[in-house]
């Protein structure tokens, strides 16, 4: 698996205090190279988008202002969340570059599949016209455009992770039907959209997928929505490639949600997105980083993430959505006793029809 990771993204600052620090990148590295994860990796530095490649998602007039906002120096905001130093613009583009290049090595002719980018700034909550939520440009879906354009890729699917929906990933993919854009988050929570409602509009009806949990949710009513809901909609649709906003703020210990994931969890999704990528995208699959603040449980569960991505042995036996419910022990006890967003699960089963 490859590791994309430069020390140039710890150069963006926020401002003092803030959480969307480069102590996150820094303590990623560190758990990373002393993980037995460490073995399975190559290691790859990012190159600089260009700014012409930007423009595939965002303004022309937006990508000026974060250039001249950092030319002047010193601390500027785009929102009194979003902060620019002398360096976001540079990192901005040199992490958009880092999924370009992820994708260039997945989707050449080379045998390694998979590639995970530790990049920052985050971009799920960035516009077209403007950033916001810690996002500068919008990383994974100047990602899927990169894909398509240069690669051809005609369908990708977007799953997001993060505690807090990608209401900018959402807002770009949102009448396109060849992208499939799905988002597990907390709800009611920042930014306050990501409703089981949005479902897409004119041809992307339909290619939205909104999973709004309630604060205290935990790891069961991921797996079950894998299963019963995700992974079905992925069969469906028939993505050439998975793309995953890996955001780790939904863990226990992480003070910017109320979600209840924990280490183990992120092994056993991106476990269950493996096997789909095996039947369904040659194990095409790039995972680029969002959230996740606490220093510890984020870089914990970037290894766990990194693990179950190179576990060929479980993966490969994994034939069946059958094989997946008795790899991870549910049945019709463990749905209707620790699922907590049943009204949820099914409403969506329900207007996805997927209740038969």
């Amino acid at each position: 698996m490859y590791f994309i990771y430069d020390d140039q993204y710890q150069k963006h600052e926020n401002g003092p205090g803030h959480p969307e620090d480069p102590g996150r990148l820094e303590h990623i590295k560190q758990t990373v190279a002393c993980s037995s994860a460490a073995d399975g990796l190559k290691y790859i530095k990012p190159f600089m988008a260009e700014k012409k490649q930007i423009e595939m998602v965002h303004e022309r007039a937006y990508i000026k202002t974060v250039e001249k906002l950092s030319l002047k120096g010193g601390q500027s905001f785009l929102d009194m969340d979003t902060g620019i130093n002398a360096h976001t613009f540079g990192c901005a583009l040199l992490a958009a570059g880092g999924c370009f290049k992820g994708l260039d090595l997945i989707l050449g002719n080379g045998p390694i599949n998979k590639f995970f980018l530790a990049c920052r700034p985050p971009g799920h909550h960035a516009f077209p016209s403007r950033g916001s939520g810690f996002c500068i440009f919008n990383n994974i879906a100047l990602g899927a455009k990169y894909a398509r354009k240069k690669f051809d890729i005609k369908r990708i699917a977007i799953i997001d992770f993060d505690a807090h929906h990608g209401n900018g990933t959402q807002e770009i993919f949102y009448e396109d039907g060849d992208v499939f854009y799905i988002s597990f988050h907390q709800h009611p929570h920042y930014p306050g959209t990501g409703g089981p409602d949005e479902t897409g509009r004119g041809k992307g009806a339909g290619a939205n997928l909104n999973l709004p949990f309630i604060p205290g949710t935990e790891e069961p009513d991921y797996i079950v929505s894998l299963i019963d809901i995700i992974i079905p909609l992925l069969n469906r649709f028939g993505p050439q490639l998975i793309l995953v906003s890996a955001g780790y703020d939904s863990h226990l210990r992480d003070s910017m949600s109320s979600l209840g994931l924990i280490e183990g969890s992120y092994r056993k999704i991106m476990l269950a997105l493996s096997v789909f990528c095996r039947w369904s995208c040659r194990g095409k699959m790039g995972i680029v980083l969002e959230g996740g603040y606490d220093y510890k449980s984020t870089a914990d569960s970037t290894v766990s993430t990194i693990s179950a991505c190179m576990e060929d042995h479980i993966i490969e036996k994994i034939e069946s959505l059958d094989d997946m419910e008795n790899y991870f022990k549910i049945d019709s006890e463990y749905r209707k006793d620790r699922i907590r967003n049943n009204a949820i699960l099914e409403k969506l089963k329900k207007d996805f029809k997927l209740d038969d």
